[in-house]
């Protein structure tokens, strides 16, 4: 069986810098809708948005806190740390709730907390 946390644990790694934003594509189903806030986005937008956050906030460092899941749904807590402009450390919390669909992402609901200017 494949291990959903572990898959999850891959992507943070991807927005954390540490694989290619290609690695989405052996993670993703080609259908993926991720749902952040006011907008949807699919993997093109996926890897467009991951790219500009690494630009925008290169310290940034997800983890997770606290997951649970249910059939083809996991829900985790995440936090992401990153180092303000004077260098002091921000750490932001967040859930997301992820569907599963034959052991790949195919849809996200992402709820972060408001960041501080950086």
């Amino acid at each position: 069986m494949i291990d959903r946390r572990e898959i999850l644990a891959r992507y943070l790694a991807i927005w954390n810098g540490e694989q290619p934003l290609d690695a989405l594509d052996a993670l993703v189903t080609p259908g993926f809708v991720g749902h952040i806030g006011s907008r949807d986005r699919d993997l093109s937008r996926l890897k467009e948005d991951i790219a500009a956050y690494r630009q925008d906030a290169p310290s940034a460092r997800f983890g997770i806190h606290h997951q649970f899941g249910d059939d083809e749904y996991l829900a985790s807590r995440v936090h992401a740390r990153i180092i303000d402009q004077v260098g002091n450390e921000v750490t932001l919390q967040g859930i997301n709730i992820s569907r599963w669909e034959d052991g790949l992402l195919a849809e996200e609901w992402a709820v972060w907390e408001s960041p501080p200017a950086l």
